[in-house]
């Protein structure tokens, strides 16, 4: 599996709205991408981008309404990515789909972790 980058970060938030001024108003970072349909914006920090999720809901039993929800690792071919973790032995969370422009899939490291490849289209 070739490994190109670091391809975003994944933070969950339940307050969209204060995260987003939080990052591109407070810190002048600029947002580069919305999809309103499923809450989610994107806001580069240099050559690195940072997902904000919105979540409603509240969170579960010992978890926290915010923090890191995963790293996205950008690969060439999500597909053989996807069965060289299998091979491995990889905990596999989802297998490769299309979501939005770009083919993903989530797994697991060992600590429970999650992880997402992304090959983007």
């Amino acid at each position: 599996m070739q490994l190109k980058a670091t391809h975003h970060i994944g933070l969950r938030t339940q307050n969209m709205e204060a995260m987003t001024k939080f990052y591109s108003e407070t810190l002048g970072f600029p947002i580069t991408k919305r999809w309103d349909d499923v809450n989610i914006i994107f806001i580069n920090i240099g050559s690195t981008t940072i997902e904000l999720i919105g979540r409603a809901e509240a969170p579960a039993p010992g978890s926290t309404p915010g923090g890191l929800d995963h790293l996205a690792l950008h690969v060439a071919n999500c597909d053989e990515a996807y069965q060289e973790l299998v091979s491995k032995n990889v905990r596999i969370r989802s297998a490769p789909n299309d979501f939005k422009d770009v083919r993903i899939c989530f797994f697991f490291d060992p600590d429970g972790n999650v992880l997402e490849l992304v090959e983007e289209k």
